[in-house]
C-alpha cells in the first residue's frame, strides 16, 4: 500500500503525539555500569577482594530499584552483594555505587572462574504512575577470577604529600630532631598485605643545588591490604633549622624504587605547631649511647653487688 504525501505528513504529527501521552520519555531512560566486569587474577586462597560497579541512569527522574542476581554455579558462597541484592535507585541520584565482595575459600582450587552478576530495574513501588510506560532495563556483570598458588608483593603510589613541621629541640646535651610526617596513598596491586620498605629524603636548600642533610624513615610503615588503597606515613627525622627546603624522596619495594620526586619541606621555629616531634627514637647513635650507658653500668653494678653478697652468705 502507497502512502500519499498528506497521510505520512499525518504520520509524523500523530506518532509524537501518541509517543508523548503514554510517557514515552521512560523509553529513553537508558542504564548502564561501569566498569561491566568483576576481575582479578592474582587471588590467593582466604583472600577477599571488593570491587565497586556504578549503575548509571540515563533519566534519574523516577524512583526504582536494581534487583541483583547471581549466576555463578563455580562460586557459589563466594560472592556477595555488599549493599544487598535490592538496591534503591532513587530520584534524582543518576550514579549509584555497588560493591561486590569476593571471599575465597581456605580450600579453593588454583584455576579460573567465571560467572555472571545480572541486574535489572524495577520501579520503586507496587504501582506505576498512572499513564506511563515501564520498561525493565538490565545489565550483564561478568565476573573473570583466578585463583594462584603464588604470592604477588607489588603496590602503586597514587599520591604523595608532607605537612610542615617544627624543627628539632634541645634537651640538656639532648638534640630531639624534627619529624617530617610523609603521607603516601599506596594502592596494593599484589596479593598479600604490603607497605614500603624504605623511604628515603634528600634535603636541599630552597634552589635543589646543595644537599644538606640525607635521611631514611624511622619505625614502621602500616602495610595495606591485598586490593586496598590506603593512605600510610613514613616518619623521618631532620636536624635542620627552619626554612624552607626542597626534598628529593625515593620510596622503595624492596630494592624496585617504586616512585621517586621533588617536595617543598616547610621547617617552622619550634613550638609554631601542636605537632610531636621525635622522641628516644630519633636521637642520634651517640646520644642513645650517651643515655643508656649510665644505665647498663648501673644495672651490672647492682647485679654484682647482690652475686657478691649472696656469695658471702653461703661462706
Amino acid at each position: 500500500m502507497k502512502l500519499s504525501l498528506r497521510n505520512v505528513a499525518l504520520l509524523l504529527v500523530l506518532v509524537p503525539v501518541f509517543l508523548l501521552s503514554t510517557g514515552i520519555d521512560q523509553l529513553h531512560a537508558g542504564f548502564g555500569i561501569t566498569p561491566p566486569y568483576v576481575r582479578n587474577s592474582s587471588l590467593t586462597r582466604n583472600a577477599i577482594y571488593e570491587q565497586q560497579i556504578l549503575l548509571v541512569r540515563g533519566d534519574p527522574s523516577t524512583a526504582q530499584k536494581a534487583e541483583i542476581s547471581i549466576d555463578a554455579p563455580d562460586l557459589d558462597g563466594w560472592i556477595e552483594i555488599v549493599d544487598g541484592n535490592e538496591i534503591d535507585l532513587p530520584i534524582g541520584l543518576q550514579k549509584i555505587p555497588m560493591t561486590v565482595r569476593v571471599r575465597v575459600p581456605a580450600d579453593a582450587e588454583f584455576k579460573d572462574y567465571t560467572g555472571a552478576i545480572r541486574i535489572r530495574t524495577v520501579p520503586a513501588g507496587d504501582a506505576l504512575a498512572q499513564g506511563s510506560v515501564n520498561i525493565s532495563l538490565g545489565a550483564r556483570v561478568d565476573i573473570d577470577l583466578s585463583v594462584i598458588d603464588k604470592q604477588i608483593e607489588d603496590f602503586r603510589v597514587r599520591k604523595i604529600s608532607v605537612a610542615d613541621l617544627n624543627e628539632g629541640s634541645k634537651l640538656a646535651w639532648l638534640f630531639f630532631p624534627g619529624k617530617i610526617r610523609f603521607d603516601m596513598l599506596i594502592e596494593n596491586t599484589g596479593n598479600v598485605e604490603i607497605a614500603p620498605s624504605r623511604v628515603e629524603f634528600k634535603m636541599y636548600d630552597r634552589t635543589g643545588t646543595t644537599q644538606l642533610e640525607e635521611v631514611s624513615h624511622i619505625g614502621r610503615i602500616q602495610t595495606i591490604s591485598p586490593y586496598d588503597t590506603e593512605t600510610v606515613t613514613a616518619e623521618l627525622p631532620t636536624r635542620l633549622p627552619a626554612g624552607g627546603y626542597i626534598a628529593r624522596y625515593r620510596i622503595f619495594n624492596g630494592d624496585e624504587l617504586k616512585q621517586e620526586g621533588d617536595l617543598s619541606i616547610n621547617i617552622l621555629p619550634a613550638g609554631t605547631i601542636q605537632a610531636a616531634g621525635f622522641g628516644f627514637t630519633g636521637l642520634s647513635v651517640a646520644h642513645k649511647v650517651s643515655l643508656l650507658l649510665p644505665v647498663f653500668t648501673l644495672l651490672i653494678a647492682v647485679l654484682y653487688f647482690f652475686f657478691m653478697r649472696q656469695k658471702s652468705r653461703k661462706r
